[in-house]
């Protein structure tokens, strides 16, 4: 049997495929414009398509509640596509919520144990860098609590950057030495 725009809805509703072959190609147009205006946005040809299947699904699986003619068939397959998109774009937009929220909660739990490690080792750090001579600790404040570069720091004290470079490095070790000394004892 030949589909026509008269027929279609009766055999969309029996679940004739070539029905359902029909109503895709007759409403293909409509549909990826209701969705693709909801989820312009996203940016998501692959989210747009998928949306796209699910209103197309959506009114196969739901056909035999239709009622009305063809203009009403029309009416009906576009409020389906426009609640896929919204249905798309709440779950899109609470998965990026709990996604924000795990995030967030784990900045804070790594903050607040980087904090407590930070100011336990910061005071440590000076009670160590108070037994260097006075330019090595400023090299060491510069660099580590400053977050300056190597090369600013040589700038800033009249030394050339190898001279900073090799300054931390022995400072460096000496803390070592002091720090596995201090834990002895």
């Amino acid at each position: 049997m030949k589909i026509t725009s008269k027929n279609f809805i009766n055999r969309f509703k029996k679940g004739k495929e070539d029905a359902f072959e029909y109503v895709i190609d007759e409403y293909i147009g409509i549909v990826k414009a209701v969705i693709y205006n909801s989820l312009k946005s996203y940016n998501d040809p692959q989210l747009v398509e998928e949306c796209i299947n699910d209103a197309f699904l959506g009114a196969w699986e739901n056909a035999i509640q239709f009622k009305g003619d063809s203009e009403d068939f029309r009416k009906w397959i576009c409020t389906i596509a426009k609640f896929k998109a919204v249905d798309k774009q709440r779950k899109l937009s609470k998965s990026q919520i709990v996604t924000d929220i795990e995030d967030t909660q784990m900045q804070t739990v790594q903050s607040a144990e980087d904090g407590i490690i930070k100011r336990e080792s910061t005071q440590e750090l000076l009670q160590i860098l108070s037994q260097l001579e006075e330019i090595d600790r400023d090299i060491f404040t510069m660099k580590y609590f400053l977050d300056m570069k190597n090369e600013d720091i040589a700038n800033h004290l009249g030394l050339s950057k190898a001279a900073i470079d090799n300054r931390l490095y022995r400072g460096k070790k000496k803390l070592r030495q002091l720090q596995l000394k201090g834990s002895l004892l």
